[in-house]
């Protein structure tokens, strides 16, 4: 919703970050943050760059208010917890899964998150790479499953007054089209490798 004509309220990139979230973290634009806070849109770039430092600041707030799970978790446990609060931030920011994706570089909070993991990870017998790979893969397969369901809810919204649309025999099931489709067994199926890999 937007703000009402008055006194604009004082300006900082934590106010701006949180006004583009506000306003949906896929579609918002420099002029539709502007309007929401009630000021001039050419005052905006006083605080931030452009439409994609914008963005990258709006995921950190995002990032910074979502309740991580804690590093010392056993690694199994710790991987499934950060794709759980992937998924919550993608349900609490409708479309933040595509924006992340696209996001012209990583953000710091996340940066200084996905470092501890790693660390708890090599600690717990993976090597480096394999422990930054693990997490990047849980990352990101928590954003694009979400927008997966996304495009699928979208496509059965499309076609709610008939038939489904023909797929595969192995996707028409309702864990595919339901909750978070595919996701728990993608990971599941990569727990068990990376569990072996670790082993070996």
């Amino acid at each position: 919703m937007d703000r009402k004509p008055g006194r604009p309220r004082a300006l900082t990139v934590d106010v701006i970050a949180q006004a583009a979230l506000d306003d949906g973290i896929a579609t918002f634009s420099m002029p539709s943050v502007a309007r929401r806070l009630g000021v001039a849109h050419s005052g905006l770039y006083r605080y931030v760059e452009d439409r994609d430092d914008l963005l990258v600041r709006a995921l950190d707030k995002a990032i910074l208010a979502a309740t991580w799970p804690d590093a010392s978790l056993p690694w199994q446990e710790l991987l499934k917890g950060i794709g759980l609060t992937i998924w919550q931030m993608c349900e609490d920011h409708p479309g933040l899964d595509t924006a992340a994706l696209g996001a012209p570089k990583s953000p710091r909070a996340v940066e200084e998150r996905i470092e501890k993991y790693i660390e708890s990870l090599q600690s717990q017998g993976f090597l480096l790479e394999d422990a930054a790979v693990a997490v990047e893969f849980v990352i990101t397969l928590a954003l694009t499953a979400s927008a997966e369901m996304r495009r699928l809810k979208a496509i059965e919204q499309s076609h709610a007054d008939g038939p489904r649309l023909p797929v595969l025999k192995a996707y028409d099931t309702e864990e595919v089209w339901r909750g978070r489709g595919w996701y728990d067994r993608k990971l599941d199926i990569v727990l068990a490798g990376l569990d072996q890999r670790r082993s070996a």
